[in-house]
């Protein structure tokens, strides 16, 4: 983690002044405990700030409990009943429209200063028919990384760093030129800036009639940048467990998200952040933006907390000081309009520049299984198709297009 200049360390100072008294314990009646589940990258970030807190929500104690993954946090959710289950949630924004309709969340009010400091494309990404059933903590995105001891400079094109790639895979001992650190979701940048995508776009709507994933031009695109001329992978392109070979230098580009910066720094990567280069100087590729959000559940009612909870995700979770907090231990921009405008450090505001070139994630579109699989298991499965068995770039997108546009028809009547 960088040093925070002085204007935002005396006001993390001051907030975390104000935290470290908040875990002394009552010495009156027990209070009801709370209790906030989240992944393994938020969750010992939590621990630290609130896990314990009774002054937040007075009568209530903070207990937080984090998973393996995130893949656990939501396995666990999917299964969590009032006997067991959490209080407050945090998870991606998809947690919203799928608790919304299972009826596992609560429906939030927000206060007038909530209003005012989140901006309404977050609200509104925790909505659900109308109802907000979470507040946004901070903006879930990527950002294009590279290594500078590899390349001082970002390349100006798509182009420059295929070149890069090929001119240097035997002297340096590349065994890759991109890596999508996150998989199918976080190769959104690449495939935008070689002419795919989900879908289309009339003005800023989602065309829900086409996907761009078999367009001529990314067919193309695919053929010229990232197939030899045996029609196989070049091995430029790396999705599936390839984070450890960009932190080995053994890979000089990337795409990932703040929560990877610290471990990238510790394995002695100077790394520079910017935006996806695409086919020209002046074009961008473009990665999924959404946010990551608290949660109240119905179980906080059958709990006999549901107040408490509420109390937690709008008076804390929502708030400047809150997302001041999560934002310096995470390096990720803050939702809160009024907790940006303090963040100064550097990675943080890469993220966000960077989060400007992005694309709306709309993640019920996305989830959509009416073809017989969701968008990243189609993706994913595209990618294994093509750079890892070698099968035709033309047949195996044009079969994925056929599922996803039956995904997104059914997606268009919601």
């Amino acid at each position: 983690m960088t040093k925070k200049r002085s204007g935002v360390v005396g006001i993390i100072a001051s907030i975390a002044l104000a935290i470290s008294v908040l875990t002394v314990p009552s010495a009156f009646a027990a209070n009801k405990t709370i209790v906030v589940w989240a992944d393994e990258q938020r969750g010992p970030q939590l621990k630290q700030l609130i896990d314990g807190n009774t002054t937040i929500a007075p009568g209530y104690v903070v207990k937080v409990k984090f998973f393996s993954a995130l893949t656990a946090l939501q396995s666990a959710w999917d299964k969590a009943t009032a006997a067991g289950g959490p209080d407050v949630m945090t998870g991606p924004a998809s947690m919203a429209s799928q608790g919304g309709k299972s009826g596992k969340l609560a429906a939030l009010t927000y206060s007038a200063v909530a209003k005012k400091e989140i901006p309404a494309a977050g609200i509104q990404a925790m909505s659900y028919k109308g109802k907000a059933y979470g507040v946004p903590l901070d903006v879930d995105t990527t950002a294009f990384i590279w290594n500078k001891a590899l390349s001082a400079d970002i390349p100006a094109t798509f182009q420059d760093m295929v070149k890069y790639y090929t001119d240097n895979k035997a002297a340096k001992g590349l065994t890759g030129g991109i890596c999508a650190f996150e998989g199918a979701w976080g190769s959104n940048a690449i495939l935008t800036a070689l002419g795919g995508g989900a879908w289309g776009f009339k003005g800023n709507t989602p065309d829900l009639s086409k996907t761009l994933l078999n367009s001529a031009s990314y067919k193309a695109n695919v053929k010229k940048y990232l197939l030899g001329a045996d029609g196989k992978s070049n091995g430029f392109f790396q999705w599936d467990g390839c984070g450890d070979a960009f932190k080995a230098g053994k890979i000089p580009f990337g795409i990932t998200g703040a929560w990877n910066f610290d471990g990238i720094a510790s394995a002695g990567v100077n790394f520079g952040i910017g935006a996806t280069p695409g086919l020209t100087a002046t074009t961008k590729g473009a990665q999924w933006v959404n946010y990551s959000g608290a949660y109240v559940t119905s179980y906080a009612a059958k709990h006999g907390v549901d107040l408490g909870a509420k109390k937690l995700v709008l008076g804390w979770f929502a708030s400047r000081e809150g997302q001041v907090l999560m934002s310096s231990a995470s390096s990720r921009p803050p939702a809160n309009t009024a907790a940006g405008a303090v963040i100064k450090d550097a990675r943080t505001t890469g993220i966000a520049n960077a989060a400007k070139t992005g694309t709306p994630q709309f993640s019920p579109y996305l989830d959509n299984k009416a073809g017989g699989s969701n968008w990243y298991d189609v993706l994913g499965s595209v990618y294994t198709n093509i750079f890892v068995k070698g099968d035709d770039v033309d047949k195996t997108l044009d079969d994925a297009a056929a599922i996803l546009v039956k995904n997104f028809a059914d997606a268009a009547k919601a």
